[in-house]
């Protein structure tokens, strides 16, 4: 194979010349100066394919072949004359350089793509690596945070139980899960290093060793003590493990073959162990769980000292309940015989002094009575809160402290003996005679009353007061009721003003169309969320208060991960910006901006976040449309541009001074390019005028014909170039249209058809009046559209043919000016093509006397945008469920 390649690069050395010989020679007497040129590409042919060997035989040949064929005398070897010397040695010279050149550069060429193909092989090996080692990673973070999560548990169970059995079966299950072993132990040892199973988690096919009392005479106190001071053993294999072969004997029968063992220590001693067995191969023990194992046991001597702790309480507790119990015994007895004892003196003292006590105890009344009564006017003068006094049978005021009086603003003394009415704030509703009647009632129903009453100082001004009220039988008036006032007008005024804070915030949060919420970090409860979130999120408030995750569970799989993200930052700092999508329960997708900011107490904490989320999903389609727009645009513009440029760059250099086609020909480039830049420049305008409203299309009842006629005229003399003749069927159809919009439209159309149609074809228009609507039809003979860009033609700069703007013309917005004009009437646009047949362009219009919609689309102006977005959809709407079969649009093909 290998020599067979080397023959077939000499092979294309040698028929390379003999190509460039024949065509030579048949070329002779129209290319005779420069005969050598075939030759030359010969050599190039040659060394690009097989390299520099085969081009040099090309060399050689070459020369041959001029010195037999061309040089005088013909047919021999041999040169007779300097000239022709000169001009082989020339030939010879050009030949070598040719070769050695394009030598190289296939050098060169092949070199580039070899280190292009190391270059990538190297990168892939490298992001390959950088993947395992984050896989790793995420695999070792997971695993310590379920070390974390088993040690945590523990100690909280050890926090919530005192039931120590509990506690170490459940630590041993879990254990035996994570670790993913056959049994987990826990072993407790006797005097002299023997002892028993506590307990035991295994997996079924394997034995139970649960209560097995355990003796191994092998284990001694010099292997013990290495375990006092925290060793920790972990056999990969009990055969090769270096331990003794009486142990290794005592573990084959329990079948264990290899196994993790640290201690279990209370203080200085050494209490048991904690074993992991695995029993169906050898295993090598990682050190993440040989470092979970010896916190583990860590935890279980924390949870065994506790117990004795609680053992040794209740001990204690006991003995202490039992000696109390013996102590009130000796205590009763003592008591019965001290009162039996003193019975007899008491039953003579009692008697003697019964008259005494009896003068002492009316005296010691009368005093304390005094006392009280000296004691209750100090502090009634001197109480901050109003006191009063009123009597029960007629309402009069029989005492008012200085703080009442002042705080309704009278001298003292000036309220005794006045009504109580006057300090009452009555109004037509609630008269003086309700007010006290109504307090009467609740104190003298509960004995005492609590409530608030408004009230009137002396100078007119009401104010609220907090008064208690309850009845006091006076020596004096008899019963009167005993009123304490508290001034809180300024708290009733700060309620009212929060309230209608309260009020304004509800009406704000519940009317604007964002998405307000509240939450406290602390419970991770939602506190409040607007009605916004029913619309936005088509989930109800009330799910989204019961379960906090359901805010989370709508974001999308893509975005959710950078958002949890945020959410531990927001939790640390309170503050939050972020974009992300959301799915809602139809399946549709909706931009959010979710921006958070922090609520903190009076010492700067944060104890609450409230947050405000909008749908910003049409400005995000706004943002792709007008960056698309504008990547579109700028291209469009830039290549006429650098066209022309480059021509009066050219004609700037002044090396086409002598030369006036070129000259003329670089400024037609010039002029073509700016008619282009100007066409592409109006299309852009109109379409937005179009797009935008700014364009009032006036309508009129239309002759559907005459609006054909003028379309046809005007394009009349571009097909007439191309002997393309129109064939148009009569009608009489009257349409309600915008006569020079409609006319724009037909005469896009037929300029597409002419420029797409070969020489010497027919373009049919036909106008089928239908129920509600005229139906224009524009067919074509030329290449025909493929099937997949019918719909996408009529967007902007769509076009069949990337090369068709250059080589047809056009700016590829005409189909979307189209598109726009027919929309505005209230019509629909489409296409139907078959390749090598032709197209087939409809668009339909309304009846003049269905033009009340069009009374609507005026109306459009004042009403907003909102109602013609709503106008353009149903209009598109209507295309695309007129039928799959009619797919739509050929623009500039």
């Amino acid at each position: 194979m290998r020599n067979y390649q080397r023959l077939l690069v000499y092979g294309v050395a040698i028929g390379s010349t003999a190509i460039a010989l024949m065509l030579s020679l048949w070329l002779e007497p129209f290319i005779s100066p420069t005969i050598g040129a075939f030759f030359y590409i010969a050599i190039i042919a040659s060394t690009w394919y097989g390299g520099f060997r085969p081009g040099i035989v090309t060399v050689v040949l070459s020369t041959l072949a001029i010195d037999y064929f061309f040089i005088i005398p013909r047919y021999q070897l041999g040169i007779n004359q300097s000239e022709d010397i000169l001009r082989l040695g020339l030939f010879l010279v050009v030949a070598l350089i040719i070769n050695l050149i394009t030598g190289n550069l296939k050098y060169s060429t092949k070199k580039i793509q070899q280190l292009n193909q190391q270059l990538s092989q190297e990168n892939a090996e490298q992001l390959r690596m950088t993947l395992d080692d984050r896989k790793l990673a995420q695999e070792k973070l997971q695993q310590q945070f379920e070390q974390q999560r088993l040690v945590m548990e523990m100690s909280q169970r050890i926090r919530r139980s005192l039931k120590l059995q509990d506690i170490l079966q459940t630590t041993v299950d879990e254990v035996r899960q994570f670790l993913e072993c056959d049994r987990v132990i826990i072993f407790q040892f006797y005097p002299g290093w023997g002892g028993t199973i506590v307990v035991e988690s295994v997996v079924p096919e394997w034995m139970a060793i649960l209560p097995l009392q355990i003796y191994d005479p092998c284990i001694g106190e010099e292997n013990v003590e290495p375990f006092k001071q925290g060793l920790v053993t972990a056999k990969a294999d009990i055969y090769t493990a270096g331990i003794s072969p009486c142990h290794v004997e005592f573990l084959a029968s329990l079948q264990v073959r290899a196994n993790l063992v640290v201690p279990v220590s209370l203080g200085d001693e050494l209490w048991g162990l904690l074993a992991a067995h695995h029993c169906a191969a050898p295993r090598e023990w990682q050190s993440s769980e040989i470092a979970l194992l010896r916190q583990l046991g860590a935890q279980v001597s924390i949870a065994i000292q506790q117990a004795a702790l609680f053992e040794q309480l209740q001990t204690e507790l006991m003995e202490r309940k039992q000696a109390q119990v013996a102590l009130q015994q000796l205590n009763t007895e003592l008591e019965q015989r001290v009162l039996e004892r003193t019975a007899q003196l008491t039953e003579t003292n009692d008697r003697l002094q019964e008259t005494v006590r009896e003068q002492q105890q009316t005296q010691l009344i009368l005093l304390e009575q005094a006392h009280k009564l000296e004691l209750q006017a100090v502090i009634t003068r001197n109480m901050g809160e109003g006191i009063c006094l009123v009597r029960i049978d007629n309402g009069i005021i029989v005492y008012a402290n200085p703080k009442f009086e002042q705080m309704f603003g009278y001298d003292s003394g000036e309220l005794n003996g006045q009504d109580v009415s006057i300090v009452n704030y009555a109004s037509e509703s609630l008269t003086d005679e309700n007010i006290n009647q109504a307090i009467v009632s609740a104190v003298l129903q509960n004995s005492e009353a609590t409530y608030e009453v408004h009230n009137l100082k002396k100078d007119g001004t009401p104010f609220w007061c907090s008064a208690t009220t309850s009845i006091f039988n006076h020596p004096d008036y008899g019963d009167v009721l005993v009123a304490v006032h508290q001034d809180i007008t300024i708290r009733k005024q700060t309620e009212e003003a929060l309230r209608q804070s309260e009020e304004k915030f509800r009406q704000l949060a519940e009317n604007i169309q964002a998405v307000f919420w509240m939450t406290d970090i602390q419970n991770q409860q939602v506190l409040y969320v607007s009605s916004a979130y029913q619309t936005i999120w088509q989930s109800s408030c009330e799910s989204l208060y019961q379960n906090y995750s359901d805010w989370f569970d709508a974001i999308h799989p893509e975005d959710r991960q950078s958002v949890e993200f945020e959410i531990v930052e927001q939790m640390r700092t309170g503050q939050y910006d972020k974009k992300y999508r959301i799915i809602r329960p139809d399946g549709s997708i909706r931009w959010i901006r979710d921006r958070a900011f922090p609520i903190k107490n009076e010492l700067g904490e944060l104890v609450r976040i409230a947050g405000i989320a909008e749908d910003i999903s049409e400005i995000q389609q706004i943002d792709l449309i007008k960056s698309e727009f504008i990547g579109i645009v700028s291209h469009e513009l830039r290549t006429p541009l650098t066209a022309i440029r480059a021509a009066l760059g050219l004609l700037q250099s002044g090396i086409y001074d002598k030369k006036p086609d070129k000259f003329k020909r670089m400024i037609e480039i010039a002029a073509i390019d700016s008619d282009r830049l100007v066409r592409l420049v109006n299309d852009i305008l109109d379409l937005e005028r179009l797009e935008s409203d700014r364009t009032v299309l006036e309508k009129t009842t239309c002759n559907a014909a005459d609006l054909i006629q003028q379309a046809v005229a005007g394009v009349q003399a571009i097909a007439n170039q191309q002997n393309i003749i129109f064939k148009i069927h009569p009608t009489n159809a009257q349409v309600w249209a915008a006569a020079d919009a409609i006319v724009q439209t037909l005469t896009n159309l037929l300029g597409n058809a002419i420029k797409f149609s070969p020489a010497n074809s027919t373009i049919t228009l036909s106008v089928e009046q239908q129920t509600d609507h005229v139906l224009f039809q524009i067919t074509d003979q030329g290449r025909g559209i493929p099937a997949e860009k019918l719909e996408t033609i009529f967007g902007r700069f769509q076009q069949v043919d990337a090369s068709d703007s250059r080589t047809k013309g056009g700016t590829g917005l005409g189909l979307a000016i189209c598109r726009s004009i027919i929309d505005q009437h209230d019509g629909q646009i489409w296409a139907e093509s078959t390749l090598s047949v032709g197209s087939t362009f409809f668009f339909t219009l309304p009846l003049p006397g269905n033009y009340a919609g069009e009374q609507g689309s005026r109306g459009a102006e004042g009403q907003g945008a909102g109602e013609q977005g709503s106008r353009g959809e149903g209009g598109r709407g209507g295309r695309g469920s007129r039928g799959a079969g009619r797919k739509q649009g050929e623009n500039d093909k």
